[in-house]
C-alpha cells in the first residue's frame, strides 16, 4: 500500500483536468494513489479521468451518477483512503513538483504535527498572482491552535495525517464553509507546519461564487439556522464549531469566530451590493489592522 492518498474532487473540469492530473502525477514523490471522486460531471471531465486511470495504475477513478453535494465529496474520497497520509486536490489548481515531498518530510520529522503545507499563490482570473496569507505554521496547546487558526487561512490542501483528518470531518456535514470546520478541528489533533517554498498555485475566486451557487454545493438547514444564513452565512458553522471544539477551545476562540461571521456578511452585502464596494474596503483595512495590533 503507498503512503499518500490524494484525493482529486472534480466536476466538469474538462478544461483544467489534464494540466491538473499531470502536475499531482508529475510530483517527485511517487509513493501515491491518485484517487478521483468525479462528481457527475457531464463536459468530458469523466472521460479524459477514464484514460488517465486505463494508463497509469497508481489513478483510481470514481464517477458519481449523480452530483452530490460537495462537502459529501470532499469527505467521501477522504474516508475512501487507507494510507498513512492523505490531501485534497482541485481540478483548476496546479502543483509544483516537490509539494507532497517536502510536506511528508516535514511530517516525518515531526511526530507531534498533523499537518504540512507549503505557500500558496492565487491567481486571479485578470492574470494577477498573489501569495496565500494563511500557510504560517501553528504550533501550541489545542486551544491556541484554534484560536490562531480562526485568524486567516489557506491550509485546506495541505498533505495531512489521515487518521487525524478523517477523526475531523463530521458526518453530515454539508454547510457554507465546511472546510473551515474541518481545518479548524484539525487543530485539536496537533500542530500545522509550513515549508518555506512555492509548491502550489490556485485559482483565486471572487468571494460570491460559492453565493450564487449555493444549492449546487451546499444544503441549507432547516429552522431558524437556516433562515438565520441567507444574511448571516456562517451561521450554520459557528453551530457547529460550538457543537464540536471543546468548551475551553470555543471560549478562547469566540471573538474570532465573531469576526469571521462579520466578514463573510460583510462578503455578501457587497457581492448583493457592489456600491458598497468603498466601505466594504474601508472596514476591511481597519480589521486587519486591528488584528496585527
Amino acid at each position: 500500500m503507498p503512503r499518500l492518498t490524494i484525493g482529486l474532487i472534480i466536476y466538469n473540469g474538462a478544461d483544467s483536468a489534464r494540466t491538473c492530473i499531470d502536475s499531482l502525477l508529475g510530483q517527485t514523490y511517487t509513493d501515491f494513489e491518485l484517487l478521483i471522486f468525479d462528481n457527475g460531471s457531464t463536459d468530458g471531465t469523466s472521460e479524459i479521468c477514464a484514460e488517465y486511470a486505463a494508463k497509469d495504475a497508481r489513478v483510481r477513478h470514481v464517477r458519481h451518477p449523480q452530483t452530490l453535494p460537495q462537502s459529501v465529496n470532499f469527505r467521501g474520497v477522504l474516508m475512501a483512503a487507507q494510507t498513512e497520509y492523505f490531501m485534497w486536490a482541485a481540478d483548476d489548481d496546479i502543483w509544483g513538483p516537490r509539494f507532497a515531498e517536502l510536506c511528508i518530510a516535514q511530517l516525518d520529522a515531526h511526530p507531534e504535527a498533523v499537518a504540512c503545507c507549503t505557500k500558496v499563490m492565487f491567481r486571479y482570473p485578470d492574470g494577477d498572482e498573489r501569495p496565500a496569507r494563511g500557510t504560517f505554521p501553528i504550533r501550541g496547546t489545542p486551544d491556541q491552535r484554534v484560536e490562531i487558526y480562526l485568524r486567516d487561512s489557506a491550509r485546506l490542501y495541505g498533505v495531512y495525517r489521515t487518521p487525524g483528518l478523517q477523526a475531523s470531518y463530521p458526518e453530515g456535514v454539508s454547510m457554507f464553509a465546511y472546510d473551515w470546520l474541518v481545518v479548524c478541528l484539525s487543530m485539536l489533533q496537533g500542530d500545522h507546519l509550513e515549508v518555506d517554498d512555492f509548491q502550489l498555485l490556485r485559482s483565486g475566486h471572487a468571494p460570491g461564487k460559492y453565493f450564487e451557487k449555493y444549492d449546487r454545493h451546499f444544503v441549507r438547514e432547516k429552522g431558524l439556522t437556516g433562515t438565520l444564513s441567507w444574511a448571516l452565512p456562517l451561521m450554520p458553522l459557528t453551530k457547529a464549531l460550538k457543537q464540536h471544539l471543546p468548551a475551553s477551545a470555543w471560549r478562547k476562540a469566540f471573538w474570532r469566530i465573531v469576526r469571521l461571521n462579520a466578514h463573510q456578511t460583510l462578503l455578501l452585502l457587497k457581492w448583493k451590493f457592489p456600491a458598497l464596494e468603498g466601505t466594504f474596503t474601508a472596514v476591511k483595512r481597519v480589521d486587519r489592522a486591528l488584528v496585527k495590533s
